[in-house]
């Protein structure tokens, strides 16, 4: 297939793309500047520009740009370090997808020839904070409020209703928390466990849905791939924990302690509460039962395992 990539150049949209051409598919990037290569698509979502030809030419298209909702290091954290989630950050963040998004139904929209397949990233934190309650793609009682969640649904995944073509079948990769060499997410799990803090974040008692970068790739090829595969798919790990025990189930592939409590107040301080709550606090219990349903078997599903791979890196 002839598959265009937005954010190729991120974490995820670099593996995306490599894992693509090793399995025989063509990649297109788009990008925001003057292509340079015939594999280049230009597009500019705030400014709702696209090259339409190049478009219609796809078979698929996989869209994983917008503004990053974490920040790229652990500076990012620290007031004025552009990370946090200021009222200019937020803008970044909802407006980045939610411009893509409506250029991307237009495009459809206008098309004679288009792209069948159409897979937007998405996020786990579209169903809001639920407590211990399980999660799966049924689960349609969004608990609203929170800002994460407001871009999930509004920017990520409502505009995508309006594409009025019927033979298109569109996905929403709802992803969890993503773990893989190179990530802020990932440095940080990893660094405060070596140094023995890597305790109790508030209570403890909230869950965390998380995924192995491996997984979040394979699973894009496999919607991809899969012809019966359309609506939401939980991209999360099959086995959620509350955060104190993903925290001692790590530490001890380490052979570290995981004991030392850091109070929500101070994490509210450091990073900002709707940044904390986002990132540490929301509980989210996601069971991945599409992936499951279709016959996807997950690289890594326990965290042991997962903690493994990072101990030897």
């Amino acid at each position: 297939m002839k598959v265009g990539v937005t954010g190729a150049s991120g974490f995820i949209g670099k593996k995306v793309c490599k894992s693509l051409e090793e399995n025989g598919h063509e990649v297109y990037k788009f990008v925001r500047r003057e292509p340079k290569a015939e594999n280049e698509i230009y597009w500019k979502p705030s400014k709702q520009e696209i090259d339409n030809e190049k478009f219609e030419s796809l078979d698929a298209v996989i869209h994983l740009a917008g503004e990053s909702i974490a920040p790229k290091d652990i500076f990012g954290f620290l007031p004025f370090s552009g990370g946090r989630w200021t009222k200019e950050k937020k803008s970044r963040i909802y407006w980045s997808r939610k411009w893509a998004s409506d250029l991307f139904v237009d495009a459809f929209n206008k098309a004679e020839n288009y792209p069948k397949v159409f897979i937007s990233s998405s996020g786990s934190t579209i169903y809001g904070d639920h407590g211990d309650e399980i999660i799966t793609e049924n689960t349609n009682n969004f608990n609203r409020g929170a800002f994460d969640q407001l871009v999930a649904e509004e920017a990520w995944e409502e505009p995508l209703k309006n594409i009025n073509k019927q033979n298109v079948r569109v996905v929403n990769a709802r992803t969890g928390i993503v773990l893989g060499k190179g990530n802020i997410t990932t440095q940080l799990i990893v660094l405060t466990t070596k140094l023995n803090i890597s305790g109790p974040l508030g209570s403890g008692k909230q869950y965390w849905s998380w995924v192995s970068i491996e997984d979040v790739v394979a699973s894009y090829l496999f919607c991809l791939e899969n012809s019966e595969i359309t609506g939401p798919v939980n991209f999360v790990s099959p086995i959620p924990l509350q955060q104190k025990e993903f925290s001692s189930r790590f530490a001890k592939v380490f052979k570290k302690f995981s004991i030392l409590p850091a109070p929500a107040f101070a994490l509210n301080l450091l990073m900002g509460s709707e940044l904390a709550h986002g990132l540490i606090f929301c509980s989210l219990r996601i069971i991945p039962e599409k992936l499951l349903r279709f016959g996807y078997e997950f690289k890594y599903s326990t965290i042991e395992e997962y903690a493994e791979v990072l101990s030897n890196e």
